[in-house]
């Protein structure tokens, strides 16, 4: 009797197993179009355009009221039908554009990426804390730069 106990009790745990987490582009597509940022409301635009084998993302931040100054945009991710394509922001490609409004550039190969495609931009923003934030902009068509 303990035998027979015993198998049941491990095919149901067999049947019991952990759900397996988010992709992380099902976690990019999952990102708030609006964050709040300590009662602070950030939204993002982004304007991603291909030229000669390079892509570039330039994404800007809007809140509704003046942006803290430990809040930095420090990555950017593009979620394209082939993929994920991710590029750092870093200090050199960082600005602001008034006390409510921050922007920051990303760039690299455009490899699987071209201009009329429809993407969705994620920016990642780092707080105060340090603590890492995502704001998703709305689907946007990759432009051909100039």
């Amino acid at each position: 009797m303990r035998r027979v106990l015993l198998l049941l009790t491990m095919l149901v745990l067999a049947g019991c197993s952990a759900p397996q987490a988010p992709t992380p582009t099902v976690e990019l597509l999952g990102a708030p179009a609006t964050l709040n940022v300590s009662g602070t409301l950030v939204t993002a635009l982004a304007m991603p355009t291909v030229r000669s084998g390079t892509f570039k993302v330039q994404v800007r931040l809007h809140a509704d009221r003046s942006l803290g100054p430990g809040l930095r945009l420090t990555g950017v991710y593009v979620v394209t039908d082939a993929g994920v394509w991710k590029g750092a922001v870093g200090s050199a490609q960082r600005s602001t554009c008034g006390s409510t409004c921050m922007q920051g550039t990303a760039s690299g190969s455009a490899a699987g990426l071209r201009a009329g495609q429809t993407v969705q931009v994620v920016a990642r923003v780092q707080d105060e804390k340090g603590r890492a934030l995502w704001v998703r902009a709305p689907k946007v068509t990759v432009g051909a730069a100039p």
